[in-house]
C-alpha cells in the first residue's frame, strides 16, 4: 500500500514537472509577441477600427456581441473575449497578445492531460503536446490577435473532451449536460468546431475503446446514438453559418468551379502534411488557384489519400492510433479544406491547429511501436525528440517575429508566395498609413497587375491619385472599386471626397445612383448622395436622402452610422426651417 502511494506521488510530481516544462517552453517560443503591434489584416475589424469592442463591457456591447455576425461568423464568446481585453488593457497590444499566449499554453496542458489519461502512454503524450505547442504552424493562431477565436474555441474543445471522458466513466444526464454546455461554448467561439462530435466518436474507438464489447461496427452505431444531441447542435450551427455567409465570406463559390475545389481539396490535405513536416515559407495567406491544381497532381494526391486511408482502416485493430489519428486529421479539416470555399486563401496555417494533432499522434505512437525492440531505445528517442522540439521552438520564435506589425507581416507574405495580390494590397495600405506614398503606390500597382479588378487595391490606388490631384483618374479607380459584388464603404467615401476636392460632384453622383440600382437597401449610399446634394445646395433633396439613410441604418442596427446621420439630419432640418421662415 505504501509503495502504491509512493508511486502515485512520483507520478503526480512527474506530471506537474512536465506541465511546468511545457508551459515554460511555449512561453519561451511566444513571449516575443508582447512587443508586437496590431496588424492591418482583420485586427482592424476585430479591434482597432471597432468602436463597439473598444468601449468595453456594457449592456450595448453585450447585446451586440450576442447578435452580430458581420464578420461572416456568429461567435459571441470571441467578441466578449476581445471586449474584455479592451476593458482591461485598452488599446495596448501586449495584453491582447499575451492573453492569446495564455490560452495556447492552457490548450497544450489540456491536450497532455487528455492523452495521458486516455492512453496511459506518458512520453508519447508529452511529445505530441510539445509539438502541438511549439510547431510554427500554430503561430498564426497565437500571434494574430484576430485569431483569438481559434485558441478560444480549441480551449473549449479540450474542456469538452475532458468532460466527455468524465461522462464515459459514469454516464449520467448531469455529466452529459456539462459536455453539451462546453461544446456549445466552443461553437460560440468559432463554428469550425462542428466536427468535434465526430472526433469524440474516433476517441471512442481509440484510445478509450468505449464500445469494445460491441460486435463489428455496432460500436459506431452506439457512438452515433450517444452523440445525437451534439450532432444536432453541429448541424444547426452549420446551416446557420452557411445561410448567413453565403453572400459574404463564401462569395468565392461562383468563382471557383466544383472541379477546381475538389482538386484544391485533395492537394490541400497533402499540402498541410508537407507543411507539418517541413514548415518553411509560411505565410498569413496562400493565394487560391481558381483553376485548381494540375490534373496529374490532383490524381496523385487523391491516390495518396486513398492509400493512407485504406492502410489506416485495415490496421485499425492492431494500430488503433493510425485509424483515429488519420481520420481525426481528415475529418476536423473538412469545414475549411475548400469544398465550400470560404475567403480567398487556398490554405491557412490556423486551420491545422486542431487537425494537426492527429498527425502528431501517428508519428509519436508509430515511433514508439517501431523502436520497441531497439537497444538504448529511450536514450535515442529522447535525444531525437529534444532536438526536434528545440528546432521547432527556434523556428516558431522567428515566425512569431514576422507578426511585429502589418508591414513586416505583408512583406514576408509577398516574399514567400507568388501572385499574392491581397498581401500586396495590404502592404500598400500599411505603407499608406505610415506615409510612404511612393512605396504604397508601387504595391497597389503590383496587386492590380495580378488582379486588375481587385476592389481594395483600386480603392487604395485611387486615394493616392486623389492626393496627387489626379481626380479624374482617382474617380475611375473608385468606380472600379465599387463595380464588384463586394461593397466597400471606404471607396464610396473616397469617391465623394475626390468629387468635392476635384469639383467632380456630378460624376460622383452618377456613380452613386448607379450603385443604388444594384443595392437599393444600402444606407451608406443614400447618406453620401444626400451630402453631395447638400454641397450642391439642394437641402430638400439632402434631407430626404438622409431620412432614408437613417431608416435603413436603424433597420440594420448600424449604430455608428445612425449616430453620424442623426445629428446632421436634425441640424439640416433646423437650418431649412429657419430659411423657410425667413
Amino acid at each position: 500500500m505504501q509503495n502504491t502511494e509512493h508511486g502515485m506521488q512520483n507520478a503526480e510530481r512527474r506530471t506537474l514537472f512536465v506541465c511546468f516544462a511545457l508551459a515554460i517552453a511555449v512561453l519561451a517560443a511566444y513571449e516575443g509577441v508582447r512587443k508586437n503591434n496590431f496588424v492591418n489584416y482583420d485586427d482592424n475589424i476585430y479591434i482597432t477600427d471597432n468602436p463597439r469592442v473598444q468601449k468595453g463591457l456594457n449592456a450595448d456591447s453585450l447585446k451586440w456581441a450576442l447578435t452580430d455576425s458581420e464578420t461572416g461568423y456568429w461567435h459571441p464568446l470571441t467578441w466578449l473575449s476581445h471586449i474584455t481585453d479592451c476593458a482591461v488593457f485598452g488599446m495596448k497590444p501586449a495584453g491582447h497578445h499575451m492573453v492569446s499566449v495564455g490560452f495556447h499554453i492552457a490548450n497544450v496542458l489540456l491536450l497532455f492531460l487528455i492523452l495521458k489519461k486516455t492512453t496511459g502512454a506518458f512520453w508519447p503524450s508529452v511529445f505530441v503536446s510539445a509539438v502541438f505547442g511549439l510547431h510554427p504552424l500554430g503561430v498564426e493562431s497565437v500571434a494574430w490577435v484576430a485569431e483569438r477565436k481559434n485558441v478560444l474555441s480549441s480551449f473549449f474543445a479540450f474542456l469538452t473532451i475532458l468532460a466527455y471522458l468524465r461522462y464515459t466513466q459514469k454516464p449520467c444526464v448531469g455529466r452529459y449536460l456539462a459536455v453539451a454546455f462546453l461544446f456549445a461554448a466552443g461553437l460560440l467561439s468559432k463554428p469550425m468546431l462542428v466536427t468535434l462530435p465526430f472526433g469524440l466518436m474516433l476517441l471512442d474507438f481509440w484510445p478509450i475503446c468505449r464500445f469494445s464489447n460491441a460486435r463489428g461496427w455496432r460500436w459506431l452505431w452506439a457512438s452515433v446514438i450517444d452523440k445525437t444531441p451534439l450532432l444536432v447542435m453541429s448541424a444547426a450551427l452549420s446551416a446557420a453559418t452557411i445561410i448567413h455567409t453565403k453572400k459574404e465570406s463564401m462569395s468565392g463559390l461562383d468563382l471557383v468551379p466544383m472541379g477546381a475545389r475538389m482538386g484544391n481539396t485533395v492537394a490541400g490535405y497533402i499540402g498541410y502534411i508537407g507543411k507539418i513536416f517541413y514548415p518553411v515559407n509560411l505565410s498569413v495567406l496562400y493565394p487560391i488557384n481558381l483553376d485548381g491544381p494540375p490534373l496529374g497532381q490532383a490524381v496523385v494526391c487523391f491516390l495518396a489519400l486513398a492509400l493512407i486511408s485504406s492502410g489506416a482502416f485495415l490496421l485499425r485493430r492492431k494500430r488503433g492510433y493510425l485509424f483515429t489519428g488519420w481520420f481525426w486529421y481528415l475529418g476536423t479539416l473538412v469545414p475549411v479544406i475548400g469544398l465550400v470555399q470560404v475567403g480567398s486563401q487556398s490554405m491557412a496555417d490556423r486551420y491545422i491547429y486542431i487537425p494537426g494533432i492527429g498527425i502528431y499522434i501517428i508519428v509519436a505512437w508509430l515511433t514508439a511501436d517501431a523502436t520497441a525492440g531497439l537497444r538504448l531505445r529511450r536514450e535515442i528517442i529522447a535525444s531525437i525528440g529534444v532536438c526536434i522540439l528545440a528546432v521547432l521552438l527556434i523556428v516558431t520564435r522567428k515566425q512569431a517575429g514576422y507578426w511585429k506589425d502589418g508591414i513586416t507581416l505583408c512583406r514576408r507574405a509577398t516574399a514567400v508566395t507568388k501572385d499574392n495580390y491581397i498581401m500586396h494590397t495590404n502592404l500598400g495600405c500599411a505603407l499608406q498609413d505610415r506615409g510612404s506614398i511612393d512605396e504604397a503606390e508601387a504595391e497597389f500597382e503590383k496587386a492590380l497587375q495580378i488582379m486588375p479588378n481587385h476592389a481594395e487595391a483600386n480603392n487604395g490606388y485611387g486615394v493616392i491619385l486623389a492626393q496627387k490631384g489626379l481626380y479624374d483618374e482617382a474617380i475611375a479607380r473608385f468606380r472600379k472599386a465599387l463595380s464588384g459584388k463586394t461593397f466597400i464603404p471606404g471607396a464610396l467615401n473616397n469617391l465623394c471626397k475626390a468629387g468635392v476636392e476635384g469639383g467632380k460632384l456630378n460624376a460622383a453622383l452618377e456613380i452613386i445612383k448607379g450603385l443604388e440600382q444594384k443595392t437599393p437597401d444600402n444606407a451608406e449610399l443614400y447618406y453620401n448622395e444626400g451630402m453631395i446634394y447638400r454641397m450642391l445646395g439642394n437641402d430638400e433633396q439632402c434631407i430626404a436622402l438622409l431620412e432614408k439613410a437613417l431608416e435603413l441604418a436603424k433597420s440594420r442596427n448600424k449604430l455608428e452610422l445612425v449616430a453620424e446621420i442623426q445629428p446632421r439630419l436634425e441640424r439640416y432640418r433646423q437650418t431649412k426651417k429657419q430659411t423657410d421662415d425667413k
